[in-house]
């Protein structure tokens, strides 16, 4: 049984490796990413998205300098999924990017994607442990 365990254990490591992409992982919380100088990438504060200030961003994957191209972002947070969906919901809207399909967060998970013009942005948020959510943000032109 092990042995096949790895035959889905190694596709998923790579696909949470980026397949190869040029891809960053930052740890430690805003605090340490600030001391190391790591931010939310550029074609992300470009379009002055909102940046969850209970969740650590913890991978930044860029597979191109253009939206064309895109960037996926990875925080956790100890925020609870409704919660932290409730709060992009919320700033999304502020900013003027719509949803176009209205979704309900469970208690372990939430998705949905937003829109402005020709660009969108997917989010995933998933329940990792009982205390412990993952934040997926996908931000793309079309």
């Amino acid at each position: 049984m092990k042995k096949y365990a790895w035959i889905f254990i190694l596709p998923a490591l790579l696909l949470l490796a980026g397949c190869g992409e040029k891809t960053q992982t930052r740890s430690g919380g805003e605090a340490a990413a600030k001391k190391e100088g790591v931010s939310y990438p550029e074609l992300y504060q470009k379009e002055n998205l909102p940046q969850y200030k209970d969740a650590s961003l913890v991978q930044i994957i860029t597979n191109g300098p253009t939206l064309k191209e895109g960037v996926l972002l990875r925080l956790e947070s100890a925020k609870d999924v409704k919660t932290i969906a409730a709060y992009y919901d919320d700033e999304m809207k502020k900013i003027g990017w719509t949803m176009p399909a209205v979704n309900t967060p469970t208690e372990t998970s939430y998705a949905t994607q937003y829109e402005k013009g020709d660009k969108y942005v997917q989010m995933t948020v998933s329940q990792i442990t009982g205390s412990s959510q993952t934040v997926t943000l996908s931000l793309m032109q079309k």
